[in-house]
């Protein structure tokens, strides 16, 4: 028995249809310009089977994978750049990631901190002072420590618990050693990129340096967002014509093969600096085409934003970086624009931070009148 007319037209159309999505697919897998994407959909299905699962690290929770999915994807719109003329290929595998730190809404700031394996004592004091947890929720601030691994295995054992416990540790698998630290920046640039860009400034510090957190926030929202705007900054302790040393007995000495001027191009002290964090993932991008360079502070806070087109904004009164006369220099703070200190002991830091929140007491109501408004009580 012949089919009816109606069925012959609905097969025919069925079949010129399946015949053009097979057209249209082949011709855009031969499009260079979607091979990335296509990998991505082959991930994307993929993502939940338990051998991709134990290659990222994942949970099983939705969470979880949607927050891989967002790291394949970044790593894609890395990879879409022009790998020919790559240099400086930063492949170094996550040890711990703490990839939700930044998945709340309305985060202003994320800091990160540079930092070695073996400095607990350092992070502890940190984590009860200006980086307390508590505190930076109420300036809607995130903070991480950015590190290397180490050999020392007693170390490494120690860090899984410190993380297990505080959740905070970004560390990456390369040698966490001086010549290193160029390495440790990026890590953090790359690591913001992917994870934290949802916020509006990204604060790097060193892990001896104390942060008057109080006067930054309200710096950044009261002067710098109405005077600069939030794009396309970078703040900092500014450096003219520094002399590139060239003492072979000095820890900074630097060969000409290596770095042929006498004096540096305009960089930043990397004690502490301010980015706006639209900036990391172009650094981080920038940094992949800018041969490595072991003196960090320039290759961060000079090269790169030089490669970007930024130039640094000039902070420099509000450091003080002499460890010797740091806690003289604020209790002389008449003016209140210090806001970043170099202090190489602990117990300093303790007695400094005491001083900074009597003095937030005082001036509570006269200082502090915006949102958010923070009351004598509350300040840890």
């Amino acid at each position: 028995m012949l089919p009816r007319i109606p069925s012959i037209y609905r097969g025919i159309l069925t079949l010129v249809g399946i015949t053009l999505l097979l057209f249209m697919l082949l011709m855009q897998g031969n499009r260079p310009d979607t091979v990335s994407l296509r990998r991505l959909e082959i991930q994307n299905e993929v993502v939940g089977s338990a051998k991709i699962r134990e290659e990222f690290g994942m949970e099983k929770s939705t969470a979880n994978i949607r927050t891989t999915l967002r790291t394949i994807k970044e790593t894609v719109r890395y990879q879409n750049t022009d790998t020919r003329n790559i240099v400086n290929p930063h492949n170094f595998s996550y040890l711990k990631n703490p990839v939700n730190i930044c998945s709340e809404k309305d985060i202003y700031m994320i800091t990160y901190i540079h930092t070695s394996p073996k400095n607990f004592h350092k992070r502890q004091t940190i984590r009860s002072t200006w980086g307390d947890k508590r505190l930076l929720e109420q300036y809607k601030t995130k903070i991480v420590f950015v590190m290397g691994r180490v050999e020392d295995t007693k170390v490494m054992n120690k860090l899984d618990l410190e993380n297990a416990h505080y959740g905070d540790i970004v560390q990456e698998d390369f040698l966490d050693s001086y010549k290193n630290l160029t390495y440790k920046g990026i890590a953090a640039l790359k690591w913001i990129s992917n994870y934290c860009n949802n916020t509006v400034f990204t604060l790097k510090t060193d892990d001896d340096i104390l942060v008057n957190i109080f006067k930054l926030v309200k710096h950044l929202k009261e002067i710098v967002e109405f005077q600069l705007g939030h794009k396309n900054l970078i703040l900092c302790n500014q450096w003219l014509r520094m002399a590139v040393l060239r003492d072979k007995n000095s820890k900074w000495y630097i060969p000409k093969e290596d770095f042929t001027p006498d004096y540096f191009p305009p960089y930043c002290s990397g004690s502490a600096f301010v980015l706006s964090t639209d900036m990391t993932s172009r650094m981080y991008n920038a940094s992949l085409y800018e041969k490595f360079f072991w003196v960090d502070d320039y290759y961060i806070t000079g090269m790169l934003p030089s490669h970007i087109k930024v130039k640094q904004k000039r902070l420099n009164e509000a450091y003080i970086l002499n460890g010797r006369v740091v806690y003289d220099k604020l209790v002389n703070d008449t003016k209140n624009q210090l806001m970043f200190f170099h202090v190489p002991k602990l117990n300093t830091i303790f007695s400094m931070w005491r001083l900074i929140k009597q003095r937030l007491q005082m001036h509570i109501q006269e200082e502090f009148t915006w949102s958010p408004v923070v009351s004598p009580s509350t300040v840890v």
